[in-house]
C-alpha cells in the first residue's frame, strides 16, 4: 500500500512539474508572444542575405510599383543607396521603407523630391482667429 501511494505521489509530482514547464517549451503562449515569434520567423525567411539579393528585391519592388518605375538602387555591405526623382516626399519615404524590408541594414536615400508645402504665416493667423471665434 505504501508503494502504491509513493508511486501515485511521484506521478502526480512529475505531472505538476511538466505542466509548469509547458509554456517555456512552446505550450500555451500569449497572443503577443506568438505574434512576435511569427514576425521574427517571417523576417528570417523573407529578408535576403547577400547584397545582390537585397538589390534584386528592391529593384523588383520598384518595378512592381507604377509610381516608382524610375527609381534605382545599389547595395554594398548591406547599405542600400537609392536614386531617382520621386514625385512626392511620401514616395521617397516609401522607397526607404521598401529597401529596409528587403534586408538593407541602412539606407542612403539620394532621391530628389519636391519640398513639402508649408502654410503661409498669414493663413496660420487667419486659421487661429477663426478657431478663437468658434
Amino acid at each position: 500500500m505504501k508503494r502504491i501511494i509513493a508511486v501515485i505521489g511521484v506521478v502526480l509530482l512529475a505531472s505538476v512539474v511538466s505542466f509548469a514547464q509547458a509554456p517555456a517549451q512552446g505550450g500555451e503562449m500569449k497572443k503577443s508572444e506568438k505574434k512576435a515569434e511569427k514576425k521574427a520567423e517571417k523576417k528570417k525567411d523573407a529578408a535576403p542575405k547577400t547584397d545582390a539579393d537585397i538589390q534584386k528585391c528592391i529593384t523588383d519592388k520598384f518595378a512592381a510599383s507604377e509610381k516608382m518605375k524610375g527609381f534605382s538602387a545599389s547595395v554594398s555591405g548591406g547599405v542600400a543607396t537609392l536614386t531617382g526623382d520621386a514625385a512626392t516626399a511620401g514616395l521617397k519615404g516609401n522607397a526607404t521603407r521598401m529597401a529596409k524590408s528587403c534586408g538593407a541594414t541602412s539606407v542612403t536615400n539620394n532621391m530628389t523630391a519636391p519640398p513639402v508645402a508649408k502654410p503661409k504665416k498669414d493663413e496660420k493667423k487667419a486659421d487661429k482667429k477663426e478657431e478663437k471665434k468658434g
